[in-house]
């Protein structure tokens, strides 16, 4: 598409930064998997600003929490601009929590709770946090706010008689909310000490019924546009005037179309979706295009210009450097845009030539520059010596002990290897598994064996650049090993 109708269809969708240093492209904790219940607000929460790590990539979602990170979570999510004016004064974290609960009536000296500037470091109870997410709420919550379903009746909690007034109030509150529902265990569990997942999400629940409430109310935010692999600013910051709850896939606007001309959204950068009351600022990422991709664009600009028409769009030569088949890559193969395979070996015979590559070898345990020679469609050849010179000068310098390409099958095969346009790479220690049954090849340890070829290496991403699949992970959702087919050790020109 055309320049014009590519800016005007990007997907602006951004993590948050929270007044922080711009966040890790959806950082994930070693102790937090996505089957753990409070997986979803614990990750929103973290792109949010709103809770962070505990050090060495791990949450600790079952930790409990003190006042003080507490008061700086919540007053992080509703009372940030307080929060950012005492930590600016020089309060350290915990005290610049207290001070902005304080200041921003979360924290009220006539609700007596049991906390001060010197027992910060002391655990919080579920029924005073109740009491801190109680005055949160805004005033015509209970009125505003849609509940879907039933909620829970807090007088049969089982230790609904335990608490005081002041504490019932907070959790008859929440829950006509549906903030809070109660323990399995049939009580509110208002004297144990809060969880972080459990403070986290009812944080986020009280987050949500604040931002329906405050639905179209005018705020400012900043978006940051970055670039996915680098980092670096692709445009300046843009200032906007928008409402909460705004979908932020809606935010379109004209952005400088040369500089983001041959960038795509990075959909797995964030998952915040929405446009919310405790945050102004948000950093949206691209990531540059392809070859292919940019030579793709510059056709639409043509096509508007009148140069070129969509019936030119198939016969592009763009399409060679897509992955997967299309009647492009048919035509310059076969000579037809509808054909798929040669009709027999001695036909596939005629087509084929001899390529010799550079590759680096291990020699008891160090790389050596050497060569290895195989087989390959003739129309492919030089694209292929490319490739593998290419994988030859990355830094990676990943060594090859043996390659294959064009193998007859039979006639009835349905493989790439009959084309030519198929290359197995070190075939030993990058395993063909279907559902955990191995099928050639006896390991594939990417990481720990030099030769095992993961995800993440210059050949899958070279190849990619080049318009070829990878067998680790084409037929299946990733390159789990552990579920699904897999061959590690395949690289295709159409795919198969």
């Amino acid at each position: 598409m055309s320049a014009k109708h590519l800016v005007q269809s990007l997907v602006l969708t951004g993590a948050l930064a929270l007044g922080l240093t711009v966040p890790a492209l959806a950082a994930g904790y070693s102790d937090l998997p996505q089957s753990h219940w409070a997986y979803n607000d614990l990750m929103e929460a973290s792109d949010l600003g709103i809770i962070q790590g505990v050090g060495n990539g791990q949450m600790a979602p079952s930790a409990t929490m003190s006042w003080g990170q507490f008061l700086t979570m919540l007053t992080r999510t509703f009372a940030s601009e307080a929060y950012q004016s005492a930590s600016a004064s020089g309060l350290a974290w915990d005290q610049a929590g207290y001070a902005a609960a304080g200041e921003a009536g979360l924290l009220r000296e006539e609700d007596g709770l049991p906390v001060s500037p010197e027992t910060l470091g002391e655990n919080i109870s579920r029924q005073d946090a109740a009491v801190l997410l109680y005055n949160a709420l805004p005033e015509d919550a209970a009125d505003s706010y849609y509940v879907w379903g039933e909620t829970a009746d807090p007088t049969l909690l089982s230790d609904w008689n335990s608490m005081d007034p002041l504490h019932q109030q907070a959790v008859a509150g929440l829950a006509e909310l549906g903030i809070i529902n109660g323990k399995s265990d049939g009580s509110f569990g208002y004297a144990d000490s809060i969880q972080r997942c459990d403070g986290t999400v009812l944080v986020m629940r009280v987050l949500d019924v604040t931002d329906s409430c405050l639905r179209y109310e005018p705020t400012e935010i900043t978006l940051r546009i970055l670039d996915t692999q680098t980092g670096q600013s692709i445009l300046p910051d843009q200032q906007l005037s928008v409402q909460v709850g705004s979908y932020l896939s809606s935010l379109s606007y004209q952005l400088e179309q040369g500089e983001l001309k041959y960038y795509n959204y990075d959909w797995s950068a964030s998952r915040i979706s929405q446009v919310s009351s405790a945050c102004s600022t948000y950093t949206l990422y691209y990531e540059p295009m392809t070859q292919a991709q940019r030579e793709e664009t510059d056709f639409w600009e043509k096509v508007d210009q009148g140069l070129a028409s969509y019936e030119d769009y198939w016969q592009q030569d763009f399409w060679l450097k897509f992955q997967g088949e299309n009647e492009r890559k048919y035509q310059l193969l076969f000579g037809d845009p509808t054909k798929r395979r040669f009709a027999s070996q001695e036909e596939a015979k005629a087509a084929m030539t001899t390529v010799t590559v550079p590759v680096w070898k291990l020699s008891m345990g160090t790389k050596v520059s050497s060569t290895l020679t195989f087989t390959v469609h003739a129309a492919l050849a030089e694209d292929v010596k490319a490739i593998f010179t290419e994988i030859y000068n990355d830094p990676e310098q990943f060594p090859i002990k043996d390659l294959g390409g064009y193998s007859w099958r039979g006639d009835s095969a349905t493989g790439e290897h009959n084309c030519g346009t198929a290359i197995d790479i070190n075939a030993n220690e990058n395993y063909q598994i279907r559902d955990g049954q191995i099928l050639a090849g006896s390991l594939w340890e990417p990481g720990s064996n030099s030769y095992s070829i993961g995800p993440d290496s210059s050949v899958v991403r070279i190849f990619a650049e080049h318009g070829w699949s990878w067998g680790g992970d084409a037929w299946a959702y990733d390159s789990d090993d552990s579920q699904g087919y897999h061959d590690y050790m395949h690289f295709s020109y159409m795919g198969g």
